[in-house]
């Protein structure tokens, strides 16, 4: 009788365990494949092969003997406020820069403010997703960075995010000999920051890959009590602030008629001026 309900308890189990790997599967494989910016819509694809890692098209052979330097971005405006400065030096130095984005920023708790700002008009977390990676769109475009080479997803939970990571850096350094892998360093004090780095110290710790990066937050550099040290980066070419500059300029667009609510200037408008005032990175150990 007992190993009756013991056969019984674990095909329960075995079934629930299913139902969790098959949902996992297609929550990862549900990125937005975002390339298209004309009509400012969301394009999502739902995609279940190699985790949705299809839709990064890379043409693969041409990438076999190029340097290439993949930056993955937790927040739309990290790729300006975090990373700005070495996406210039990497293009400049002849690298093909990739641009993978984890979140939309719908659940950014500036739509309270936002909503004040536009009233009677209503803005929806979805429309404030929209709008945000819109800017961060045109803010890869202002660095420099090719169409082809950002992709944008948004696993719901944590723990997806990071297999994703993981899947889609595992996924170019088997395209490439020579990749860096870029992430924001694992002692930041926002969770889905220090995950970047977490997963690609890890990775590289295990010798799955060869080189890696990691950068503080302009928070964590110059504004937090405990600032993160570290290698300052600056311009290796004086004359590209120009396109930082231009950068910061999509995410100070007010035009809320036509869907632009200067997200990233009105959530961390301090952050943006710094950049503005003073150009570098702080590269971390870890």
């Amino acid at each position: 009788m007992m190993g009756k309900w013991i056969s019984r308890f674990f095909l329960v189990g075995s079934f629930f365990l299913a139902c969790y790997v098959i949902y996992s599967f297609f929550e990862m494989g549900y990125g937005v494949n975002a390339t298209s910016i004309s009509d400012g819509q969301l394009h999502k694809v739902k995609d279940t092969r190699a985790f949705g890692l299809t839709k990064l098209r890379i043409p693969e052979e041409s990438l076999k003997n190029k340097p290439v330097s993949v930056y993955y971005v937790p927040h739309p405006d990290d790729e300006v406020l975090t990373y700005g400065v070495p996406i210039r030096n990497d293009l400049n130095a002849g690298k093909v820069v990739y641009l993978i984005l984890f979140t939309h920023g719908e659940g950014s708790a500036i739509i309270t403010k936002l909503n004040k700002m536009v009233s009677p008009k209503k803005i929806t977390a979805r429309e404030l997703g929209t709008s945000r990676v819109r800017e961060f769109l045109f803010a890869a475009d202002a660095l420099g960075v090719d169409s082809a080479h950002r992709d944008v997803y948004a696993p719901s939970k944590t723990g997806l995010k990071k297999n994703l990571l993981k899947q889609v850096a595992l996924y170019f350094e088997s395209l490439s000999n020579d990749v860096t892998h870029n992430g924001m360093s694992q002692n930041d004090v926002l969770q889905e920051h220090s995950m970047t780095g977490k997963v690609i110290n890890k990775l590289y710790k295990e010798g799955k890959i060869k080189k890696k990066r990691t950068f503080a937050s302009i928070f964590m550099s110059r504004i937090s009590k405990k600032p993160l040290k570290g290698k300052e980066i600056r311009l290796d070419n004086a004359e590209d602030e120009h396109y930082i500059n231009s950068a910061i300029m999509i995410y100070n667009k007010w035009d809320p008629e036509n869907g632009w609510y200067a997200c990233g200037y009105i959530s961390v408008k301090g952050q943006f001026d710094s950049l503005n005032t003073n150009k570098y990175s702080i590269q971390t150990p870890k």
